[in-house]
């Protein structure tokens, strides 16, 4: 692989992104078509577990059809994007953001007859991806989810949105005058 990320064998880049886009459910399917195109190479999604839930149902594509990848999905019970921007923008009210869900992504690869892998640690993620790069070589699918916790990262577009102008009267006291200080949830 060359250092600017192109491989010389494939002429393409080694990473898809939806980069400016932010779309949700984008990353698995995109791995899923690299994989399709290159199936000699290792090919690794990874997504929140919010946007896992619109591509969670394309393992068993990855089944049906042997196309075998790999999920990474970091599961922090929340739509992490959009609650940095209630925490932003809207005071901390938190409308549709959590994410309570009682199942595991593991498992339910694992219902699905993929693999499935969770990790409460950090120490446990080397062995992790090994364990699913070794699985793609033998033909499986693995979803690897890691447990996370709340803390929010800066979104990757700070100029998507501004602070909202209230027009309306009965709006004006849910006005924010600046964004948030400490950048972080209230609700950690």
């Amino acid at each position: 692989e060359l250092s600017s990320g192109i491989n010389a064998e494939y002429g393409g880049p080694s990473m898809l992104a939806a980069m400016t886009f932010g779309n949700c459910g984008y990353s698995f399917p995109a791995a899923m078509g690299a994989k399709v195109a290159a199936p000699d190479r290792n090919c690794v999604a990874y997504c929140g577990d919010g946007a896992w839930g619109m591509q969670l149902n394309e393992v068993m594509t990855c089944i049906r059809e042997n196309v075998p990848t790999t999920a990474v999905v970091f599961n922090n019970g929340q739509w992490g994007a959009e609650k940095m921007n209630l925490v932003r923008w809207f005071g901390d009210r938190y409308i549709g953001s959590q994410l309570d869900n009682p199942w595991s992504y593991a498992e339910i690869a694992r219902s699905m007859s993929a693999e499935g892998i969770t990790c409460t640690h950090v120490d446990q993620v080397t062995d992790a991806l090994s364990q699913a790069t070794k699985n793609q070589e033998e033909g499986k699918t693995t979803v690897i989810e890691l447990m996370v916790t709340k803390e929010l990262g800066d979104p990757f577009r700070r100029d998507a949105m501004k602070l909202p102008v209230r027009h309306l009267a009965k709006y004006k006291g849910t006005c924010q005058v600046s964004e948030s200080e400490s950048g972080q949830p209230t609700d950690l």
